[in-house]
């Protein structure tokens, strides 16, 4: 009977494949998918309209400046009088200008977003420049004892936005259109970073750039707060090694979990030792 000890596995080849980096995606939008918050502001608008039953209507004028006479039902008295019971400071506070005032007040919002770039600073000179002119108003008010109140109607007066329920609902159709278009056509420019190259894929055949990930070296920027409050967006600038330009990518979403994945994607080079097992077994196989 043989004493000789039975061989022992390997190590290299007892232990399990490891699971490979699959790398991460990023994606390069454009801004007009931060007009999301009008989208959302329009499907309320539509909801509230729709339950006011399309009142659009002016309070302060004649019922028949707004309603053809042949509509008017038979035996109509005093409909063309206009409601002298409510004031235009009232009329603002009417459902139907509150929907439209919050629905322009947002586009308004949205667009200036797109428009300017807000560094940190920026907001921060702004903010503090709007709450010392606020303090410097009201100084002045009080020492001249005025009502501020009065010339502040006097602008709430005069405003009246309403739209019917069909025009909110067109607004949020035609958004959602647009996004689901650049959801789908996101595919036609990304790039793919994987532990040893980065892949640039572009064009409707998909074309593809390779670059290798060996002393890559990347920046985070964040040029505009209102976009990362928005969809934390951001710029990677990508330094790549023997390419003289850099890779700018703008409007990435979330970037700061993409610069976390970049970081553990770039802390490992993937390299698999096999085993002169496993290569007796490729070649048997």
């Amino acid at each position: 009977m043989s004493t000789d000890p039975k061989p022992s596995p390997s190590p290299a080849a007892a232990a399990p494949v490891a699971h490979r980096e699959t790398g991460i995606r990023i994606f390069m939008w454009p801004k007009v998918i931060f007009l999301y918050p009008t989208a959302l502001v329009a499907l309320v608008c539509f909801i509230g309209m729709t339950i006011i039953q399309d009142r659009t209507h002016d309070p302060t004028r004649p019922l028949v400046e707004a309603v053809s006479k042949k509509h008017l039902p038979q035996g109509a008295t005093g409909i063309e009088k206009a409601d002298t019971s409510i004031t235009k400071v009232e009329r603002f506070l009417t459902p139907q200008n509150l929907l439209g005032t919050l629905f322009v007040g947002m586009l308004a919002f949205n667009l200036l977003v797109m428009a300017l770039d807000f560094p940190r600073f920026t907001i921060l000179a702004m903010v503090l420049g709007g709450l010392f002119l606020l303090f410097f108003v009201l100084w002045i008010a009080a020492i001249l004892q005025y009502d501020l109140l009065r010339p502040i109607h006097a602008i709430f007066g005069t405003i009246f936005i309403v739209a019917n329920s069909g025009f909110y609902l067109a607004v949020f159709l035609c958004l959602m259109f647009v996004f689901a278009i650049i959801y789908a056509t996101r595919w036609l420019d990304y790039w793919e970073v994987l532990p040893n190259e980065i892949l640039h894929h572009h064009g409707p055949l998909s074309d593809l750039k390779r670059y290798p990930t060996m002393n890559l070296k990347f920046d985070k920027e964040i040029p505009d707060v209102l976009e990362w409050a928005l969809l934390g967006s951001g710029r990677l600038v990508l330094h790549i090694p023997n390419v003289e330009k850099a890779m700018v990518l703008d409007n990435v979403l979330f970037i700061s979990s993409k610069e976390e994945a970049l970081k553990r994607v770039m802390s490992r080079l993937e390299v698999r030792v096999t085993s002169d097992q496993e290569v007796g077994e490729t070649k048997g196989s």
